[in-house]
């Protein structure tokens, strides 16, 4: 946020400011679809991009009836005991089993958004969310008119009452004020304007201060990082090396998530003509020495590669860095550092179904979709004869999916349970209920580590996948979607067009 023309009204500005946030790379929402006890939900954060800030969830009950839903923000540095009263959200008119409400997230971090759903098979769980600066906000002419306007009141207030205390604060009653006093009266005002100014030009030197600090320390900053290409006879790599200086802070000390401390994901920058989907690389970073981490490069075509990675912090925290690097011809292609790396090769023109290879078929359906609602991108994999085929665990999960707007403004790695980090929702259960909450927190989360190996079985068998996902913004999107069958890792790419929401394209 820009200065404000009086400091006195800062509070009021951050207020107002507030509900405007835009979207990071990573998209705005947190979505989770999981369970709450035994109860299924889905859960729907929309991130602050500003602190303090509103936070507006919805909780949908998808089975069953709820007789009410709590939701609280546990902040990474307190535990319960130092916690608010949890919010009762509110049901929604005109909808059925869903409720909403919002939560001021007054410090940076992390924090640990506890949703429980009170009824038949209720119970708890987390929903990790960044509170962090993202942005800084422009004061919209109308409220700096407003604010200049009460600060001049308030200037002409103080200077009047300075100006008549001296004129008249020990006049008898009935006399006028003789030519000694008016004068006295004139030289008050004088002096009160002389503070006023004073005291105004202080309150801007203050705010300039603020606001630098505001923007050299708490607005958001991405971990500054290197990214190089290393030739090498036995594989070229891929080196990334951490240099930012918080990396020494415990709290943004790095936790695996899926079990890989990184997810590294190179998308090639040129795009097949037409409806192409581009080349998709799906990379895990072994650590080499302190801060620098290594994957070796699949086969890939030659060109410039947008590099998203996703870290996640024993805080609770997570980022997605942001970066590209050139990939020369004629690289020497290794062994994969990691068994669960993985290329898709850029397609065309993406058939639906598209065939992942060994006469197996993947068909894409990512329902109704609209920007600021929850998608469900529904994906069914089939045998050549029609049967469904078996889905193995990848990385924990049932599949992965990649979802990346065309410009790169936009950027999230999916999974059944949504875009949470499952890593970071297991810390907070297992600061607020121990290990066995953190248990059940896993396979709320969809960890197929964490049920029975029939039920993992089960659920594989179907051969379906769905992953809830909120397009934040109208344009054209990839979606990769990744499953593992028969002990190979499969991935298709799909284009969806979000198209823009009528309520928008009536403003314009």
């Amino acid at each position: 946020m820009k200065r404000p023309l009086l400091p006195a009204f800062l509070w009021l500005a951050l207020a107002l400011l507030g509900p405007l946030a835009h979207a990071h790379v990573g998209s705005p929402h947190v979505v989770f679809e999981g369970r709450a006890g035994t109860v299924p939900v889905r859960v729907v954060v929309r991130q602050p991009d500003v602190v303090p800030g509103l936070a507006a969830i919805s909780v949908r009950v998808l089975e069953g009836d709820a007789r009410r839903v709590l939701v609280l923000p546990l902040h990474w540095t307190t535990d319960r005991a130092g916690a608010p009263r949890p919010d009762v959200a509110e049901p929604v008119p005109g909808e059925t089993n869903l409720f909403s409400a919002a939560l001021w997230f007054m410090a940076r971090g992390a924090y640990g958004v506890e949703v429980r759903v009170d009824g038949p098979g209720g119970g708890s769980v987390f929903v990790p969310v960044n509170s962090v600066a993202y942005e800084r906000r422009p004061m919209p002419p109308g409220l700096g008119v407003l604010l200049a306007g009460l600060g001049l009141l308030l200037v002409a207030g103080v200077i009047g009452i300075v100006a008549a205390a001296a004129r008249e604060a020990t006049l008898p009653g009935g006399r006028v004020p003789g030519r000694g006093r008016t004068l006295a009266s004139l030289a008050a005002g004088i002096l009160a304007l002389g503070l006023v100014g004073l005291a105004l030009a202080g309150g801007r030197r203050w705010w300039d201060s603020e606001d630098a600090q505001h923007v050299r320390r708490n607005l958001f900053r991405q971990f500054t990082h290197d990214l190089e290409v290393r030739p090498d006879p036995q594989g070229a790599q891929l080196q990334m090396t951490i240099t930012d200086p918080r990396r020494r802070e415990s709290q943004y000390r790095l936790v695996p998530d899926h079990g890989k401390l990184v997810h590294q994901f190179l998308v090639a920058e040129d795009a097949p003509a037409g409806t192409g989907v581009p080349t998709l690389v799906h990379l895990h970073p072994v650590p080499q020495k302190s801060q620098v981490y290594v994957a070796t490069l699949p086969s890939l075509p030659a060109g410039t590669y947008r590099v998203f990675t996703d870290l996640t912090h024993e805080s609770g925290g997570t980022q997605t860095l942001t970066n590209s690097v050139v990939i020369p011809a004629g690289v020497a292609v290794g062994r994969p550092s990691d068994p669960d790396d993985s290329v898709a090769p850029a397609v065309a023109t993406p058939g639906n179904p598209t065939p992942i290879g060994d006469g197996l078929t993947m068909e894409f359906s990512p329902g109704v979709v609209r920007p600021g609602d929850v998608s469900v991108l529904r994906l069914r994999v089939r045998k050549s004869d029609g049967s469904p085929a078996i889905l193995e665990p990848y990385l924990r999960m049932l599949g992965h999916a990649v979802v990346m707007r065309s410009d790169g403004s936009v950027f999230a790695h999916v999974h059944p349970a949504g875009t949470l980090s499952m890593s970071a929702a297991r810390r907070f259960a297992v600061r607020s209920g121990g290990e066995g909450l953190g248990r059940e927190t896993d396979a709320n989360c969809g960890d197929l580590e964490a049920v029975p190996p029939e039920v993992a079985a089960a659920l594989g068998r179907t051969g379906e996948v769905q992953f809830p996902y909120v397009f934040p913004q109208s344009g054209t999107y990839w979606v990769w979607v990744q499953v593992r069958v028969d002990g190979k890792i499969r991935t298709a790419g799909f284009r969806v067009e979000v198209p823009e929401s009528a309520a928008l394209a009536r403003r314009r």
